[in-house]
């Protein structure tokens, strides 16, 4: 079973990030069928209880999951179909944060799952990177039908596609901090350290090297300014905090201590990559700026909230909404709200939508006060965190959680962090 939910997880942005309903409706047939094969054979599966903390955020999907049915039985959706949709889509992605929660046995498989989130980030980068350097004509199969010189990999638009390798860098880095501190010798220098750790694991750190820096040019290229400015954010408080933080009982602190020199790495790495594409980034920090649509969508969602219905028009019925209140001055397509806290509360109401929000920033909150006791719990708590935080800053100005291929790496990640903290509990 954990191999078929890693091989859906790699496959992901192959198809199910187009983001065209055949391929969203097949994933969500694919993860009913897991979850089907699941409860047969749940006798015999030894699962342990989810930690409280994680229960917030499984109440507000259910939360939302059993608004939208209430929507469409009470009428109160004005698109039953998308309403439904949306439903179906928000009780997959729990559905596969708590397969992986079950079906991940044991500590030291969760390490490895953040490392094959990172290789495969890594390798849709590389994809993206021969098809950008090719003509960038094309998005998997399908002729490219969006506007944009930036590259986009198998994805739809930069700004989703930016979000997605924020989460692969993130994974990646936390991934080899956490390999080159339980591989080396505790009180060794620094120097004595880094030779160690390349005769160890000489193509582990060949790739993880060449890894992060594709992943960094891939970012850079996409010219997506929300995502390159929330991943760079949430990046070096990830650094910083795995570099400065007094992570697990203090037997790695000397070695978190010693490994400062990785936010120097990281900050050279960083620059050096963005003076490869920083003519193109340097157009997208400052071209249409003033008059970027988002500022005329904005008023309008706010008054739409005001005025509405409390219940809310129905979940995912967004795009049929704002048509019939559209702007005139606004000429632009607009399928998504580009925030996703003002779509929430418009589509589920000021009452639920409110507090789904509320319950999600608590889970953040709690999540991120609690301390543990053990190194590996700590590096990857920390790492999660930093991409639900890159998540937070984006979704303010996008939509990358309405994206499949983001939503289900995300649940992933959440699932395998949840069982470190059961095994440390």
């Amino acid at each position: 079973m954990m191999r078929f939910l890693s091989t859906l997880l790699m496959l992901a942005p192959l198809p199910f990030a187009s983001a065209r309903p055949i391929w969203q409706l097949s994933f969500v047939v694919l993860i009913g069928l897991a979850s089907l094969i699941f409860s047969v054979n749940f006798r015999s599966t030894q699962v342990s209880r989810l930690p409280k903390v994680f229960c917030y955020p499984v109440t507000a999907l259910l939360l939302l999951v059993l608004w939208g049915g209430l929507q469409v039985l009470f009428g109160l959706s004005v698109v039953l179909e998308s309403t439904i949709r949306m439903s179906i889509y928000l009780l997959s992605y729990l559905a596969f944060f708590l397969l992986i929660f079950s079906k991940t046995t044991g500590t030291m498989m969760v390490p490895k799952f953040f490392r094959l989130i990172g290789l495969t980030v890594t390798v849709y980068c590389i994809y993206g990177l021969v098809v950008y350097f090719t003509g960038n004509e094309k998005i998997l199969w399908y002729d490219r039908w969006t506007v944009g010189e930036g590259l986009t990999s198998t994805f739809v638009n930069r700004n989703s596609y930016a979000a997605y390798v924020g989460i692969g860098l993130n994974c990646l880095i936390a991934y080899s901090y956490w390999l080159f501190n339980v591989s080396t010798p505790k009180f060794a220098g620094l120097k004595s350290k880094v030779f160690y750790f390349f005769r160890r694991h000489p193509h582990q750190c060949q790739i993880l090297c060449l890894s992060i820096l594709l992943v960094l040019t891939a970012l850079f290229l996409t010219g997506s300014r929300a995502g390159i400015i929330s991943v760079t954010l949430t990046i070096v408080y990830l650094t910083l905090r795995l570099t400065f933080g007094d992570l697990g009982t203090g037997e790695h602190t000397r070695k978190a201590k010693s490994g400062s020199w990785a936010l120097i790495v990281f900050l050279i790495s960083f620059f050096a990559v963005f003076a490869f594409s920083g003519d193109m980034f340097e157009y997208r920090m400052n071209v249409d700026l003033e008059s970027n649509y988002r500022f005329k969508l904005y008023p309008v969602l706010i008054k739409l909230i005001q005025e509405g219905p409390l219940f809310g028009t129905g979940l995912g019925t967004f795009p049929e909404v704002f048509s019939m209140h559209r702007a005139p001055d606004l000429q632009q397509i607009v399928l998504r709200a580009h925030n996703d806290y003002l779509e929430i509360l418009l589509t589920a109401g000021p009452i639920v939508g409110g507090l789904l929000i509320f319950l999600l920033t608590y889970f953040v909150v709690k999540f991120a006060s609690h301390r543990h006791t053990s190194f590996t719990v700590e590096v990857f708590s920390v790492c999660s965190l930093s991409i639900m935080l890159q998540m937070a800053l984006h979704s303010s100005v996008d939509f990358p959680l309405q994206i499949p291929a983001i939503a289900i790496t995300v649940c992933g990640i959440l699932g395998a962090t949840a069982v470190l903290w059961c095994d440390q509990r």
